[in-house]
Parts: C-alpha cells; sequence; structure tokens
C-alpha cells in the first residue's frame, strides 16, 4: 500500500475498532545490525504472517551494522503484503536508514535521527570501495521511488558529493531531525511512544503481539552469547590438548568435539562461521598432532597450528568474506579477539591445573606406567652414572616417560620427544639426575 493512503486508511480503520479490533506485530531493531537482526526479522515476520496481523510496526535504534544483513530486510520489508512501519525512538543511521525508509511511514521521536547511509569499511574506519557505495545509492533511490519519497533525498544520505544545495549542503551526508524529515516527506508525524502513534489514529483497542524469539533462536543466542563461547574455546583447547598427551582416552577428545559443534553450528545458523573456516580450525589441530607425533622438538608446526586454530575461531564468528574483514565493525573484531584470547589463555590455565591430577589417574595409567619403585622387585638406581651408551630393551610404552631393562635392572627414562612401544631396542644417549634418556636402535 502507498505510503501517503496509509495514514488515512489507519484513521478509518480506527472508527471501526470496537467492531473488529486490528491485529499489530511489533518488534526492536537495536543495537548493531547483522545476520542475527536478519534471523530475527525472518522470523518475526513468519509470526506476523502467521497471526495474521494487520500491520507490523518495527522499532528502530541503531547506528548501523552489516549491509548485506539491512538489505535483506529491507527487501523483506518492500516484499511484505501488509503495511509496514517504522518507529525511530533514537537514531536510524546507516543501515538503519535503509531498514526505515523501506517502510509504508516512519514516525520519529523528539531528538532522532534518519541518515548518514555511507558504508564504511569497519577495519579501517575509511569508506567503502565506490562500487558498494554505488550499489547503496541505487538500492536508497529504489527505496524511496517505491514509496513515493524524493530519491535525490535517500541518495544524499549516502554520497556527500551531491550537487542539489536545495537538498542538502555539499561535502556533507545527509541527516534529518524529524522536522526536517517530516518537511521533506520523509516522516508522517513525530511521537514519542507507540502509545502515541496509535492514540493519534485512534486505534485504542488493538491487539499488540510481540516478537517472541522461538526455542532454537534462544538456544543459539545462549551459545552464540560471548562468554559462553570463551568457555567453549577453553574446552575445546584443553580436550584436544589431553587427548594428544594421552591417546585413547576418549573423554577429552569427546567434551572437544561437542564444545566445537556447540561453538560452530551457532555461528553457522546466523551465517557467520562458514564450512572452509571449520576446515582450517581442523588442519590447524592436525598440525599441533604432528609435532606432537612426528617432529617433536621443532615447534614450527606446533606454532603455526596454534595460530590457525586461532584464527579460524576468531572468523567463525565475524561475517567476512574469505580472508578480508572488509565491512566488519571494529567492535566486533574486538569482541572476536577477546573471546579467542580468553578461551585460549583459560585452556592453558586449564592444562596447568588438571595435568597434574590427570598423571595420576586410574585412565591415564594404561598409558603410562606408575608402578612404585621397589628394589626387591628389581627397581634400581645403583651405578647410573656409567648407564650412558648402554643397550637394553623398553619395559613399557614411552610416551614419553616410562621405564626400561638394561643389565637385569629397570630404571626411569625418557625419550627425546619420539613414543616407543614396550620390547623395543634402546640405547642410553644421556642422563638426568636419576632418569635416563633413552632413544631407539633401529
Amino acid at each position: 500500500m502507498k505510503n501517503y493512503l496509509l495514514p488515512l486508511f489507519i484513521t478509518f480503520l480506527g472508527f471501526f475498532s470496537d467492531i473488529s479490533a486490528q491485529k499489530i506485530y511489533y518488534f526492536k531493531i537495536e543495537g548493531e545490525i547483522n545476520e542475527a537482526t536478519k534471523i530475527m526479522a525472518d522470523s518475526a515476520f513468519a509470526q506476523a504472517q502467521r497471526a495474521k496481523s494487520d500491520y507490523i510496526i518495527i522499532e528502530i535504534n541503531t547506528f548501523g551494522g552489516k549491509l548485506d544483513a539491512a538489505d535483506a530486510i529491507n527487501q523483506k520489508i518492500l516484499d511484505y503484503p501488509k503495511p509496514v512501519w517504522a518507529f525511530i525512538n533514537n537514531n536510524a543511521y546507516s543501515a538503519g536508514a535503509l531498514i526505515a525508509i523501506a517502510c509504508d511511514s516512519i514516525y520519529m521521536a523528539d531528538g532522532s535521527n534518519i541518515g548518514a547511509v555511507t558504508p564504511i569499511n569497519g577495519a579501517t574506519g575509511e569508506y567503502a570501495s565506490e562500487k558498494i557505495r554505488s550499489a547503496v545509492r541505487g538500492k536508497m533511490r529504489a527505496t524511496a521511488e517505491k514509496n513515493r519519497r524524493n530519491p535525490l533525498i535517500a541518495e544524499a544520505m549516502v554520497d556527500e558529493n551531491h550537487e542539489n544545495d536545495s537538498i542538502a549542503t555539499p561535502g556533507k551526508l545527509l541527516v534529518y531531525t524529524p522536522q526536517e524529515a517530516i518537511k521533506n516527506g520523509y516522516c508522517e508525524g513525530k511521537f514519542n511512544s507507540l502509545e502515541e502513534v496509535l492514540g493519534h489514529y485512534k486505534l485504542n483497542k488493538v491487539q499488540i503481539q510481540k516478537y517472541e524469539p522461538t526455542f532454537i533462536e534462544k538456544v543459539i543466542a545462549f551459545f552464540a552469547n560471548p562468554v559462553v563461547s570463551g568457555i567453549l574455546v577453553l574446552l575445546i583447547i584443553g580436550g584436544i590438548y589431553f587427548e594428544l598427551q594421552a591417546p585413547g582416552i576418549g573423554l577429552p577428545s569427546a567434551v572437544a568435539v561437542l564444545a566445537l559443534v556447540a561453538y560452530f553450528v551457532p555461528y553457522y545458523v546466523k551465517g557467520l562461521a562458514e564450512n572452509w573456516e571449520l576446515l582450517l580450525f581442523v588442519l590447524g589441530v592436525a598440525l599441533v598432532a604432528i609435532e606432537i607425533f612426528f617432529f617433536p622438538g621443532i615447534k614450527v608446526a606446533l606454532i603455526g597450528g596454534l595460530v590457525i586454530m586461532f584464527a579460524s575461531l576468531g572468523l567463525m564468528m565475524l561475517s567476512n568474506v574469505g580472508f578480508s574483514l572488509e565491512g566488519i565493525s571494529q567492535k566486533s573484531l574486538l569482541s572476536a579477539l577477546i573471546v579467542v584470547s580468553i578461551g585460549l589463555f583459560g585452556s592453558f590455565g586449564l592444562i596447568a591445573l588438571l595435568a597434574p591430577k590427570l598423571a595420576t589417574s586410574k585412565k591415564f595409567s594404561q598409558v603410562a606406567l606408575q608402578t612404585t619403585l621397589d628394589a626387591k622387585e628389581g627397581y634400581t638406581i645403583a651405578q647410573i652414572e656409567k648407564m650412558i651408551g648402554k643397550q637394553g630393551k623398553s619395559h613399557t610404552v614411552l610416551r614419553p616417560s616410562g621405564k626400561v631393562w638394561i643389565d637385569g635392572h629397570l630404571y626411569d627414562a625418557s625419550t627425546q620427544g619420539d613414543f616407543v612401544e614396550k620390547d623395543e631396542l634402546i640405547e642410553v644417549i644421556a642422563q638426568e639426575a636419576n632418569e635416563l634418556i633413552i632413544k631407539k636402535i633401529s
């Protein structure tokens, strides 16, 4: 319905409110606009349609956000068959203005503003490329024309290099106050609350249904919470570490996998995480495993794997395209960095706390010998200073520590990082206090 007929239509409906109460569906768009906002808007419009609402009111208060999310919401509003109102209770800048002008009617509170739609590269703080800015100008013009608003004004909100002095001051992006918006056809009225808007049109017996997130949306919101995400990162890194230190225990790997699923899926559903980012994380784990099992001591694979894991977990929280961070706000970048860092360093604390307990656990004893040394059973440290160069057999698996038989006696021993299976031929290459350093004889 064309916006210039909408107030008259609503007033007409108000006279018949005693006969049939009108149904209003109401929801808010506030804070940074992102994929979560788009999902919420899609759900809200679906709920309004199921409820057979007569029209939708969107309360807006935002400084902007993701262009693609705002564009999707803009199109959703333009395609919706029933009237949609925007109530700007504070600010509708950038992506918020793109959403607001798609509505059939716009109402603004005292002190509110609308405009300044130029897309910004969030990583650098500079204007986005001319290609993107041109696309936004076109979208703003087309949206304004569809709702019978002046398209030149819409374009002046995007580009300060306009030529029409009567619309706005050249060199400055256009931003309207309520009075200016009313004067130029970008606002149908100045009201300070939703109740004032409804009262003005004599809608005294309306049925207002407010947006309620679904169970799935609540679960996604819970696991996508930065605090919960940080805990999940802690469990992922900690679980991987303990599993690699004691392969076959099972519980740490199960915890790590479940935590990774709980971390990845919410951001995937929100449209932030991509499959390649998950594969990138797996690559990081593989590099760490290569370091531990095949090339211990080199550290290159270990450091590279940790960096890749850190980067992939951070990228899952961002709506990036490949490795480009164009369009990502500094706030989003900082939030992702803090969450993953807290989880990473928290996992180091968890490892320091639990590693000693794991070493003495019943499960760990299956992969590392913990028998008490007793001279009656053949254990001795006698003449250990003369052991370098001697050969013998491994009495237990060394991963990398365990026991070896040399000249009929058992000794504590460890490798330089290699794994040695039971009953392998070994040779002593060094010693540290009462512990022998051995290598496997090929």
